[in-house]
């Protein structure tokens, strides 16, 4: 037997022995320890060229709001219009932070979510948790637009009558892996240098963490890492030009 028939072989063999029902119930801890060390690793080989309050010994949410005043002041984001796009608008905070602070008419605000709660499970949080009513967060600015429905059902016909004409302020705050992959996939083509990503929960290995690990792998982004708060909780990256 050659060394490719071998090959062959144990794999087959491997699932005629139904070996999921070996490595299934270790798959989420393993998973996420062999993620974590991808996260760590990545801290290493790409240092904060900006804010960055790393270590902290406890998580503040509210540290977001110093982060965004950090990109803000260093990209002088207030001070040119935007397009910034929410992904998983929840509440509305940080989409209400952003069309307060950048005042020009012509920037424009699209907020994406559900507004039922998460299409489903996410860590300790079960499927339809953080529900907002579209009515409740009272946003009336006419720069904005709230898109109501799965990201993979809403943004490409989003994006079919999308001029790209200001800079892009980008935020991923959606939590699943399915939701963050899918929306920077599709937003690809859309990038250009100096379009900056925001993720709230970039630590989080298995989801926003990976999602971002798997998408600059696959497409060959060129980036920088230009903040970071909340033990990397939260991060923002500038797109660069292709190295390639």
């Amino acid at each position: 037997m050659n060394k490719l028939d071998y090959i062959r072989k144990s794999k087959s063999l491997f699932m005629k022995w139904n070996l999921h029902a070996l490595t299934q119930p270790f798959s989420g801890l393993l998973g996420n320890g062999m993620n974590m060390g991808h996260l760590s690793k990545w801290r290493k080989e790409h240092p904060v060229k900006g804010y960055n309050d790393f270590y902290q010994s406890t998580w503040d949410y509210t540290r977001r709001f110093k982060l965004y005043e950090a990109i803000a002041q260093q990209e002088n984001l207030l001070e040119q219009p935007l397009d910034y796009m929410e992904f998983g608008v929840a509440g509305g905070f940080s989409f209400k932070w952003w069309m307060e602070k950048n005042q020009l008419a012509d920037s424009r605000f699209y907020g994406f979510d559900t507004f039922e709660g998460l299409p489903e499970k996410w860590g300790a949080f079960e499927k339809g948790s953080m529900a907002y009513a579209m009515d409740s967060l009272q946003i009336n600015d006419p720069r904005a637009s709230l898109i109501k429905g799965l990201f993979q059902q809403t943004l490409n016909p989003f994006l079919e009558q999308y001029e790209n004409r200001n800079r892009k302020l980008i935020h991923i705050d959606s939590d699943l892996f399915s939701a963050a992959l899918f929306t920077l996939t599709q937003l690809y083509r859309f990038l250009k240098p100096g379009d900056i990503i925001l993720f709230d929960e970039f630590a989080v290995p298995q989801h926003e963490f990976l999602a971002f690990k798997i998408f600059t792998e696959s497409f060959y982004i060129n980036y920088d890492v230009i903040g970071a708060a909340n033990n990397y909780l939260f991060v923002a990256v500038k797109m660069k030009e292709a190295s390639y």
